[in-house]
């Protein structure tokens, strides 16, 4: 043996660099167990003067983007991608939109905290330590987060939810091979189908994932079919894009859920979106007072700690304003090239 052998690590930055002129550069991070792929690089300036106007010119523009980011061999179906702008409102820091490996959803919490603290612990936000307020612009509007850092590390992230309503309760819809489900539906930028998990005899344990991620699906194809749903302010918002199968354990002010959306999807963390929609459908009910402090456990186990803000008036619906706080961490800043040889330059699923 001739030595200490060694890669030389400068020779293949340096060869990856010449081979790869165009490179998409991600922060990758989890929030309590979801992941978050954020864009960073790697697109160029979006035209438009609204967050909206962005994503749909990076759709029309850049879709393939998203299916290599969100799709194999590069990504999976459980992705959440967020793509980061200039800020559109007077008071923004920064805009951001999300994309999965099906659509382009209207909000997301966790992949909002993800953002916040990626950011902030990168550098690319100059923050300094203590409690710190973040505008994001989203395409539901601006979001607060409410940022507690020490030593340039976040220890949390609470973002104020958008207002959110219940559209209906007492709703059934019949799901092939299964039969009737009961939902409610609620909006929280986009609509959810909520569930109870009594009510179709399944525990919200990760043994019935498979179960409840079919099944979630089919409650999604099946409202959007029986029902036509619209939000009384953005007229866009006219899908249901979600399931959210939930236990009722009001009285202790914690519960436990799992939510199903994209390609087959099932949530790893409480869901920011997911947890705004069950304590709007409580206080719905009588059951969350502005103010409660509500606990929501996500299928791995990990907390999203939930509080009523206030209520408000959505058009003709009364609602709420709901914030959630839980934390991130970066796992990986990745550059995703796609050879011209590549089979599958826009990826794929199975």
């Amino acid at each position: 043996m001739k030595g200490k052998w060694m890669l030389n690590l400068d020779r293949i930055e340096d060869r990856f660099s010449n081979r790869f002129d165009n490179r998409i550069i991600t922060i990758d991070s989890h929030t309590q167990g979801e992941p978050t792929r954020l864009l960073v690089g790697g697109v160029g300036s979006l035209n438009g003067t609204t967050i909206k106007a962005k994503r749909d010119d990076f759709e029309a523009r850049f879709d393939p983007v998203r299916k290599l980011l969100t799709r194999e061999p590069r990504g999976h179906r459980g992705i959440m991608a967020a793509v980061v702008t200039e800020p559109v409102s007077e008071n923004g820091d920064f805009g951001l939109f999300y994309m999965d490996a099906r659509r382009y959803p209207y909000l997301c919490g966790h992949a909002t905290i993800g953002a916040v603290a990626s950011l902030i612990e990168t550098g690319a936000l100059e923050t300094g330590d203590g409690d710190r307020d973040i505008i994001v612009d989203s395409p539901s509007g601006p979001i607060c987060a409410h940022t507690r850092i020490q030593n340039g590390r976040v220890e949390s992230v609470a973002i104020d939810m958008v207002p959110s309503f219940v559209f209906d309760t007492g709703c059934s819809v019949d799901v092939p091979g299964f039969g009737a489900v009961p939902v409610d539906l609620v909006c929280v930028g986009g609509f959810f189908a909520m569930v109870s998990a009594r009510a179709i005899g399944i525990d919200l344990v990760p043994a019935n994932s498979q179960r409840l991620i079919d099944l979630g699906m089919a409650v999604i194809d099946a409202a959007n079919q029986a029902f036509t749903v619209r939000h009384p302010e953005r007229p866009e918002v006219d899908t249901v894009d979600v399931t959210e199968f939930y236990t009722e354990d009001s009285v202790s002010l914690s519960g436990r859920n799992v939510v199903v959306y994209g390609e087959s999807h099932m949530d790893r963390s409480p869901c920011g979106t997911g947890t705004s929609a069950k304590m709007t459908l409580l206080h719905h009910h009588g059951q969350l007072a502005v103010g409660d402090i509500y606990k929501n456990t996500s299928p791995l186990g990990t907390v999203f700690e939930g509080r009523i803000l206030k209520t408000v008036a959505v058009g003709e619906f009364e609602g709420i304003v709901a914030q959630i706080r839980g934390n991130a961490q970066i796992i990986g800043f990745h550059q995703f090239v796609v050879d011209e040889r590549d089979p599958f330059q826009e990826g794929f699923l199975l």
